[in-house]
């Protein structure tokens, strides 16, 4: 029988090395940079060897997806798609194949087939994707989620690298993705949709998925009630800003949180590695580390703001506003943010909604 000493020795300093490591990776997160990096991930993505200007690559027909850029309301430039529905784009494949140039980038949306096609059909949708952390438009799932959606008639999807991640530019300080940035990121690509295109968004849904129920609900938000102390004080208007707003046509939320502190208890990395959750019997040490996180994304507070900012004017005078649609999208075998917390979201929304705050119709 061989000796246990020896296993158990080895067993102690194989953990001992895991906690220290550990320990080390989160103390290494007060630093604001690191911190983010860690967050939003945005240096790990296949972009090294996929090329995201060759939509072709990732299963679609030549032509059905429009890579174009957009500037942001602070001078950033993002690395967009716009994939037609297949409807339009089975009616329209010639034309689009001709005005097709492999791994061209368009300047913008307007002026190309693709927008020209929308901007023509009185009953064209759009859904807005709003992708998690990592990777860039084209990464894992991702396109499966847009091919399911292009096979609705007449829903256009659009969706867009934020800053810093995949083919997007980084210009502004700190140089590094930041809540405000990529709400600004957010606003810049709804407000082009809604002026520059000319699409209303009574027939616009948000879709966001992970970090993107964050984005789509500060977002969102901004559009109700741009002024609200829920959103960042330092955040670059669009040129209009949004008045009158007609509310979109629906949000649809995969995977949410209500604010990043709340999540980090809980979250494991790839669905193993705990953050926070091992710090629970130390109290003092975990609100130490929450108290310096930078970026909350406090979702809950922005949807209780949104459903506030919904409800119909009291002066009198008609408004033509769409009922606030809100749906709730989880995995309850999601291993990486738990079900409970979509749950945990709901909840407030619904006492919101039953105490007759605003004017959605159902979460």
């Amino acid at each position: 029988m061989p000796a246990l000493q020896p296993i158990f020795i080895k067993a102690y300093w194989t953990l001992a090395a895991i906690g220290i490591l550990w320990a080390v990776f989160l103390l290494s997160l007060i630093n604001p940079t690191l911190q983010r990096h860690a967050l939003y991930a945005h240096k790990i993505h296949s972009g090294f060897w996929h090329n995201v200007t060759s939509p072709e690559e990732f299963g679609f027909a030549k032509g059905q997806v429009q890579p174009f850029w957009l500037d942001t309301s602070d001078g950033e430039k993002l690395f967009c798609w716009h994939v037609l529905p297949l409807d339009v784009y089975l009616e329209h494949e010639n034309e689009l194949v001709q005005a097709t140039v492999p791994g061209e980038v368009a300047e913008e949306l307007e002026g190309t087939v693709g927008a020209k096609l929308l901007k023509r059909d009185g009953e064209s949708r759009v859904v807005v994707n709003f992708h998690g952390n990592a990777g860039h438009v084209a990464q894992g799932h991702r396109p499966s989620t847009y091919r399911s959606i292009s096979g609705i008639p007449k829903t256009h999807l659009l969706t867009c690298d934020y800053r810093g991640f995949g083919l997007s530019s980084l210009t502004n300080a700190p140089h590094i993705p930041t809540e405000t940035g990529i709400i600004t990121d957010a606003v810049s690509i709804l407000s082009y949709i809604q002026t520059t295109l000319n699409h209303p968004t009574t027939r616009t849904v948000l879709l966001g998925q992970s970090l993107g129920t964050a984005v789509t609900a500060a977002s969102a938000l901004y559009f109700a009630d741009p002024d609200s102390p829920a959103l960042p004080t330092d955040l670059v208007d669009p040129t209009p800003k949004p008045s009158n707003h007609a509310g979109f046509a629906s949000i649809v939320l995969v995977a949410p949180f209500r604010d990043l502190p709340t999540l980090l208890k809980t979250y494991k990395i790839a669905g193993i590695f705990p953050i926070l959750k091992p710090l629970g019997g130390y109290p003092r040490i975990a609100n130490f580390l929450i108290n310096r996180i930078l970026d909350l994304w406090p979702t809950q507070t922005r949807l209780l703001a949104l459903l506030a900012a919904s409800a119909p004017p009291t002066t009198g005078i008609a408004v033509s506003q769409n009922p606030l649609h809100i749906h709730i999208l989880h995995a309850r075998n999601d291993a990486d943010i738990s079900f409970h917390e979509a749950e945990a979201l709901f909840a407030p929304l619904q006492s919101a909604m039953l105490s007759g705050v605003g004017c959605a119709e159902g979460v």
